[in-house]
């Protein structure tokens, strides 16, 4: 009896010191989450941070981290996601869903991780714009609209008033034509913009279909190019450089932009450096219009890789991003204005939110259910760039109207 005691009281001493070497190991083995992205260094500096406070709370994961200039990240992507060489959690554009996802199965549903990702921090119209086919295949960062933003010091010197209507707009750039001035800097995607908001609120009439076919005749399309040229020749857009140009405001040639929402900083920092102040504006209307021709997009988002090995660390980790209040702290409006309640709560708290992008996300919000949803062929690269070549060209007479339709229906 004494050497069967002793003989199961060592099987419990080794079964005890095995199994619990066996759990200590499974729990400290370090895992590794790969993550992507793209920005400039000042990105990269606070991400890294970030990372590092990750770890350091989760000292059993390990992000490998992956990033780009724009250009670059958007050129190698699609050669990974084709090979299967994308990162576990990688930040996507809006409108890589609908090119790399169609049917909703491109990317990892978090819907099945939503243990992992504080998904009531965000409500389900700020969700549908990552879902597909009923599948939340991303969680957007920031929300990104195109608004005018204006210089401020300019309007109250001059006693005019900030314009909200076509009308107004002509008629403000009718004075500033005296003097040689222009409205509006914008790059050649707000261009094609600023033309579609026009048309759609005018004729009550979508200029593309969700499946990113035009939607207008030969004949419309003349009509939203002599609309172009009115602009240019009326002094609304400076047109001498074909492109956004912050610098006009220095030498005195615009007096507003049209920028992204999370680019508005750009053109407060110009305007207080020549010692001035820079005012929102509203978003530019036909009176009654039926559609508002405004478009709204997320400024980037997060997406999980479809075969991601580790998606409950991935989704923890996916969660840090968007909702970690410490993180948001160390990258306060450099993506946006953001999405997640409990991001937005630490920058209000310590009074972290610039004052123009946060009326642009008040501006979104209160108009969410006119706005409509960024459609993908709208942020197709070659599109906006046979628009604005055409339209320029025809504005400035080297082209005919037909010719500047016809090359630029040839995309389709």
């Amino acid at each position: 009896m004494r050497k069967d005691k002793i003989f199961f009281s060592l099987f419990l001493i080794f079964f005890v010191f095995f199994t619990g070497c066996a759990g200590k190991d499974e729990k400290e083995q370090v895992r590794t989450v790969q993550f992507s992205w793209w920005g400039n260094d000042f990105r990269a500096e606070y991400t890294l941070k970030g990372i590092e406070l990750f770890e350091s709370e989760n000292p059993y994961v390990k992000i490998e981290p992956k990033f780009d200039s724009w250009s670059q990240y958007e050129k190698n992507f699609e050669e990974d996601f084709e090979t299967g060489g994308c990162a576990d959690v990688m930040q996507i554009n809006f409108d890589w869903l609908n090119k790399y996802s169609s049917d909703g199965n491109g990317f990892y549903d978090i819907n099945n991780l939503a243990d992992y990702v504080e998904l009531y921090n965000y409500t389900l119209k700020d969700l549908d714009y990552g879902s597909v086919n009923g599948k939340l295949n991303a969680i957007p960062v920031a929300f990104n609209t195109a608004i005018p933003v204006f210089d401020k010091t300019f309007f109250d010197e001059n006693s005019l008033k900030i314009p909200s209507s076509w009308d107004e707009l002509f008629s403000l750039a009718k004075i500033l034509k005296q003097n040689d001035r222009y409205v509006f800097t914008l790059s050649n995607r707000h261009l094609l913009f600023l033309a579609v908001a026009w048309f759609e609120q005018t004729f009550s009439k979508k200029v593309f279909l969700m499946n990113g076919r035009l939607n207008v005749s030969e004949e419309e399309l003349g009509q939203i190019f002599d609309f172009v040229r009115r602009l240019v020749q009326e002094h609304v857009v400076y047109s001498p450089t074909r492109g956004f140009r912050i610098s006009a405001l220095k030498t005195q040639k615009i007096v507003g932009a049209v920028l992204w929402c999370n680019e508005i900083s750009l053109f407060v920092k110009e305007t207080e450096s020549l010692g001035k102040n820079a005012v929102l504006g509203n978003f530019i209307t036909t009176p009654g219009a039926k559609e508002s021709g405004w478009y709204l997009k997320p400024a980037s988002m997060y997406a999980i890789k479809k075969d991601c090995k580790n998606p409950e660390l991935a989704a923890k980790f996916l969660n840090f991003l968007v909702n970690n209040q410490d993180f948001a702290l160390m990258q306060k409006n450099d993506k946006g204005v953001p999405v997640s309640n409990k991001a937005l709560t630490a920058l209000m708290e310590k009074n972290q939110l610039e004052s123009l992008q946060y009326f642009a996300l008040l501006k979104i919000r209160f108009n969410r259910g006119s706005i409509n949803p960024m459609l993908p062929v709208m942020e197709d690269n070659a599109v906006i760039k046979s628009f604005a070549k055409n339209a320029f060209d025809y504005a400035e007479g080297k082209v005919s109207k037909m010719d500047a339709v016809n090359a630029f229906a040839s995309l389709w």
